[in-house]
């Protein structure tokens, strides 16, 4: 709760609105995440993140970025995230490493990191700019 309270504390003065322009999310946060280095490629990693320069997309949910954060190599976002026909506003704050090759969520997990790497490629047979989930194995 501290952590929603601190997010919104920091973008109240932003002022949004829905004619403004979507939030933009500095390219070295931009990329495709997963678990671990070798479950880039896997559809069955739960960790597996995508984040666009305005887009987010986990595991079950997805949806456009609605305010961005930085502060050094941490970033803070409001996103209004789809799945299994809800929708609902989510923060979420992650810490780049030094090297750029992890991102630290502190937010999915409370009281505990989540540590996920940087995937070279797009994984699979998804594109760079995919971010809908692949479904299950044996689900149509």
């Amino acid at each position: 709760m501290k952590i929603i309270a601190a997010i919104a504390a920091l973008l109240l003065p932003l002022q949004l609105s829905a004619g403004h322009p979507a939030a933009t999310v500095p390219d070295r946060f931009v990329g495709h995440w997963a678990g671990s280095p070798g479950s880039c490629d896997a559809h069955i990693d739960d960790l597996i993140l995508r984040i666009a320069p305005n887009h987010i997309s986990y595991w079950e949910s997805e949806g456009p970025i609605e305010a961005v954060v930085v502060r050094g190599d941490e970033i803070a976002l409001i996103s209004e995230l789809s799945g299994e026909g809800e929708t609902w506003l989510a923060t979420a704050k992650f810490t780049l490493s030094a090297d750029g090759r992890r991102l630290i969520d502190r937010t999915s997990a409370p009281g505990r990191e989540l540590v996920r790497h940087r995937c070279a490629s797009a994984g699979g047979a998804r594109s760079a700019n995919s971010f809908r989930p692949v479904p299950l194995r044996g689900i149509a």
